[in-house]
């Protein structure tokens, strides 16, 4: 893996634990989720404008379809097992099988090659990141939904490293966000939950330019390595967790970080 692309999936990696963050802090709240996509899809809309894009959609509109309707599930269901479950155990369960998923998906429909010395990287990820959710008190509602967010972030992963070499990111992104506020619009209306409008959008803006320099990885290299390094995050998840919203710390915190910084490595190297 190239050092460039390495360096954005790092910074995407923290923007993305970040905004997990703030969902996480609004339990169980769909409006949230619907402003954080509305917000995000507007300013990459702006930024597409702003920089003179006129895509053609003839090539690029299935994978859009397929990415919006995977999208919605995917916060949808973050948002209803975020409600059920801590950070520290929700956020690795999705983000490791999301891993295993997308080397299963994108291997059998795109046959996109990794070398042996990052698929161990890739396993090694996966495996480490879901130690957590081994270890936790899973009720049937609460696995429900963290195997649909699963199930979502291999579909869309796969569909989005190839969408992105039909369209260019920033107005592959803006539909994608937008779209997704759109299937999302009759449910969010329904809730009625209040919701700090200021830091859904926040959350918008970091959840949008955290996954569009994903894209930019995508154009580069294959997906199932962009998705495990970016689960570096992971390493912090419990930390975070305990730090701002007083989550248990787990013994084997620490060694999870390793086991996914040494995964992470190899992925770097190969």
């Amino acid at each position: 893996m190239s050092e460039l692309v390495a360096g954005l999936v790092l910074a995407s990696a923290l923007l993305h634990l970040t905004w997990n963050l703030l969902v996480r802090h609004e339990p169980g709240s769909l409006k949230f989720v619907w402003y954080l996509t509305l917000a995000g899809g507007l300013l990459a809309t702006v930024a597409a404008l702003a920089l003179g894009f006129s895509p053609d959609f003839h090539r690029v509109w299935p994978w859009l379809l397929g990415t919006i309707i995977a999208h919605a599930f995917y916060f949808s269901g973050l948002a209803h097992a975020y409600k059920e479950g801590d950070l520290g155990d929700i956020y690795p369960a999705t983000r490791g099988g999301g891993i295993l998923g997308t080397v299963l998906l994108a291997g059998l429909l795109l046959q996109q090659p990794i070398p042996l010395v990052t698929l161990c990287g890739i396993l090694v990820v996966a495996l480490a990141v879901m130690v957590p959710a081994f270890r936790a008190r899973w009720t049937l509602s609460r696995m429900s939904w963290t195997l649909l967010v699963m199930a979502s972030i291999a579909v869309y992963s796969t569909t989005d490293s190839h969408g992105v070499h039909l369209l260019s990111p920033i107005p592959y992104i803006a539909c994608q966000f937008l779209g997704t506020a759109v299937v999302l619009t009759p449910w969010a209306l329904k809730d009625r939950t209040v919701v700090r409008v200021h830091v859904a959008a926040g959350a918008g803006l970091m959840s949008m330019i955290s996954y569009l320099l994903i894209l930019y990885a995508y154009q580069r290299t294959a997906a199932a390595p962009v998705l495990a390094l970016r689960q570096i995050g992971i390493a912090l998840s419990p930390w975070m967790g305990w730090l701002f919203l007083r989550e248990r710390m787990r013994r084997d915190a620490l060694w999870i970080s390793i086991a996914i910084a040494i995964g992470a490595a190899l992925i770097v190297m190969g």
